[in-house]
């Protein structure tokens, strides 16, 4: 069995991502979200189970979590975790310490978290992988966003750490690194002649679909994209 894990999957660029993301392959899919921002339709199909009130910042309430997903030792584990926070706009000195704490924890405090308690439980399945969203940025600086930018290079280097110590487990880690999601928040702000040049939704989706597919031969990569102002 297959089981496909969505974190963030209520925020602006989870609703859209699984608009076109191909859930055929799996057997169970598991969104973790607000109902509320939820199309109910989607939960008419059997295979959809909807977890609220998991907050990723809290290990107890991440252990619950996986403590809710039944596998057993035939099953894979597929995860894609769209959680994390964005600050810009202000020089290194001008942010604070605790905007800092506040990136770390959105940006590496809740990948660390799920990827302890899924490699935890990767011995006793067949494999799996883990994808995140990282940032362009975080490769390729752009002045006035360090704070984000220093959270999401710590993000990458989760991803090597999960290569090496999950080698055993047939699970893999990989990140997509684009400079700009154009979700339809962003478009808000974004020149209309300028939204043709930045990764979509879409885009995304199937770049995760292609990387599941094939998880076995793609392990510790940061992969990034075109897009650019």
């Amino acid at each position: 069995m297959k089981h496909l894990i969505i974190t963030g999957a209520s925020g602006n660029l989870g609703r859209e991502l699984i608009q076109f993301f191909d859930f055929e392959p799996y057997d169970k899919v598991y969104l973790v979200g607000k109902k509320d921002k939820f199309d109910t339709k989607l939960f008419d199909d059997k295979k959809f189970q909807l977890f609220t009130d998991v907050d990723f910042t809290n290990e107890n309430s991440v252990d619950e979590l996986f403590q809710i997903i039944k596998t057993s030792k035939e099953d894979y584990i597929f995860i894609i975790h769209l959680v994390g926070g964005y600050q810009g706009g202000k020089f290194l000195w001008e942010f604070t310490v605790q905007d800092l704490q506040k990136m770390i924890e959105k940006n590496l405090i809740t990948s660390f978290l799920v990827s302890k308690y899924i490699l935890l439980r990767a011995k006793d399945i067949s494999g799996g992988s883990i994808i995140f969203i990282s940032a362009k940025l975080s490769l390729d600086y752009n002045s006035q966003r360090s704070t984000y930018a220093i959270s999401k290079n710590a993000l990458n280097f989760l991803v090597k750490v999960i290569e090496k110590e999950a080698q055993n487990f047939n699970f893999t880690a990989n990140a997509i690194a684009p400079y700009l999601i154009m979700t339809n928040e962003n478009k808000k702000w974004v020149k209309e002649e300028d939204i043709k040049n930045f990764t979509t939704p879409e885009q995304i989706a199937k770049m995760i679909g292609s990387i599941f597919d094939n998880f076995q031969n793609f392990n510790g990569n940061i992969i990034t994209t075109n897009d650019k102002f």
